[in-house]
């Protein structure tokens, strides 16, 4: 804008000296004409000396005007020479800076439909190359009213543009702000929906502390309830123990003593007091202060009609507590039946593990140590070399022993073992011993592949 104005300042100076100077030219030319007619009429007349010499001072204040309305100064000399230097190679030197200027630089000229007006452009970027020397002002007046054509030609295509960019920026505002309203909205309603859940999450969290306070005092009369059960059974099991003692005397008195497998002789090492077949995980009886250790696996087990054992899946030590541990429900766990030796996959979704299903490992106790002694030395499991069975079943807190004796637990039977002629004999004193047998393919139930 301020260049658009710039110009037309300029053009508007340069009319005017146009102008001024067309004046100029035609009051100069009568200026001489009258000097002549006058020097004439002093050669000719003297008798008219003094009119001619009023006539002369008119010509010199005439003349003295002149100079003023050229040069702006009374007492400039109007010469051709004089004149070129100070006028017409300025304007020459003035035309050349504005050709330079910033916007008349480029190429746009060469966009303009107009051939006539595009000529003129073209004209002009050939004085930028070659300056222009004018020798008199009818160039100058020519060329200049040339490039008046060609920028008034410009002006209105100005104005256009910038009524068109004035339109733009407000369309763009308007747009600016619509946009700037829908996302303020956008910003309330997220906003409210941040509350909204923040609400929830805080109504959620006072849900579950209550029900975690719930089962913490659930659990917590669960441990004492335990306790007073554990003591009853304590006594009713020293009672008890004492007259099986009793009885497998007289048994082994009157009775010959046969195999016994873990399966049919064990006794359970506890109980599941609570279970979640969803979340795959229990809480078993026994805990830290009994001795249990992180991944001992037990065998879920329930006695039904008859008197039959029902293996109902497999479980490994998680997280220990003192009184009570929590255990992983293995899902999938191949086991086999204590009877039928058939091979089974539990647990069963249709009878999953339940509170009050008993539990058993050969190699926990919380009173003893349980000593083992392997027979045979060719395995048949691909996980495990004899070493490795013997170092885990010390790490599950028992003893291997090399030979059986009355101290022996049981009978680690490996591989075909028992068709061996060579270890028929410490088959037969196990027996004798009352030691409980285990297969290779039990034991492995328990230690986990």
């Amino acid at each position: 804008m301020a260049k658009a104005a710039g110009s037309t300042v300029y053009l508007v100076g340069l009319v005017f000296a146009i102008l001024t100077s067309m004046g100029i030219l035609v009051v100069a030319y009568k200026l001489n004409q009258d000097l002549t007619e006058a020097e004439r009429r002093i050669a000719g007349a003297e008798q008219k000396y003094q009119a001619e010499v009023e006539r002369v001072r008119g010509l010199l204040k005439e003349q003295q005007e002149s100079r003023l309305l050229i040069h702006g100064r009374p007492d400039d000399e109007v010469r051709l020479d004089h004149f070129k230097t100070t006028i017409l190679d300025p304007a020459s030197q003035r035309i050349q800076e504005i050709l330079a200027l910033e916007f008349a630089a480029n190429d746009d000229w060469k966009n303009i439909q107009d051939a006539q007006v595009k000529a003129l452009w073209q004209k002009l970027t050939e004085f930028k190359q070659r300056p222009r020397q004018y020798t008199n002002f009818a160039e100058l007046f020519s060329e200049i009213y040339e490039q008046m054509a060609a920028l008034i030609h410009v002006i209105p295509r100005l104005r256009y543009e910038r009524i068109a960019a004035r339109e733009e920026v407000e369309s763009i505002r308007n747009n600016m702000v619509r946009d700037l309203n829908a996302r303020q909205r956008e910003i309330e309603e997220l906003r409210a929906e941040k509350n909204r859940l923040t609400d929830e999450n805080i109504e959620l969290s006072r849900k579950a502390d209550l029900e975690k306070k719930r089962l913490v005092e659930e659990i917590e009369n669960v441990r004492k309830e335990r306790g007073r059960l554990e003591r009853d059974f304590r006594l009713e099991e020293a009672r008890l123990s004492s007259q099986v003692k009793q009885l497998e005397h007289r048994i082994e008195d009157l009775t010959k003593k046969s195999t016994k497998t873990f399966a049919e002789n064990s006794r359970n090492d506890g109980e599941v007091v609570f279970a979640d077949a969803n979340l795959g995980y229990a809480w078993i009886d026994i805990g830290r202060r009994h001795g249990l250790r992180v991944n001992t696996r037990f065998q879920v087990y329930q006695f039904v009609k008859g008197g039959m054992q029902k293996i109902k899946g497999v479980i490994e030590v998680r997280r220990l507590e003192e009184d009570m541990a929590q255990c992983a429900i293995i899902e999938g766990a191949e086991v086999q039946h204590p009877i039928t030796g058939e091979r089974l996959i539990v647990p069963d979704p249709n009878d999953p593990i339940v509170k009050g299903d008993l539990i058993r490992n050969p190699f926990f106790d919380a009173a003893d140590q349980k000593n083992f002694v392997f027979v045979g030395t060719k395995l048949e499991n691909r996980y495990y070399n004899l070493q490795e069975l013997q170092r885990k079943i010390e790490e599950f807190g028992g003893k291997v022993d090399r030979d059986v004796s009355i101290r022996t637990d049981f009978v680690i039977v490996l591989g075909e073992a028992n068709e061996d002629a060579d270890l028929q004999d410490k088959i037969r004193q196990a027996t004798q011993f009352g030691v409980i047998f285990m297969r290779e393919d039990e034991l492995l139930e328990y230690l986990g592949r």
